[in-house]
């Protein structure tokens, strides 16, 4: 199973990944981005990956979680 996880400490809150991935990420209480416990859905693989790819921080990756 596939699941996002943000780096806190990369994260400047830009916003850009939350704003295009709403079903997986939000903000945190600080203004940095979370990703939501869910596991990724094939139709929306490419869209994440696109986040990946802006993040200016480099702060967002996709996992293998079993």
């Amino acid at each position: 199973m596939e699941k996002i996880v943000i780096n806190k400490e990369a994260c400047v809150g830009c916003g850009m990944c939350v704003h295009q991935n709403p079903d997986y990420l939000v903000f945190d209480e600080n203004g940095h981005a979370e990703a939501i416990d869910k596991e990724i859905k094939p139709e929306d693989k490419k869209s994440i990956l696109e986040s990946i790819e802006i993040c200016p921080t480099e702060a967002i990756c996709i996992v293998e979680e079993k």
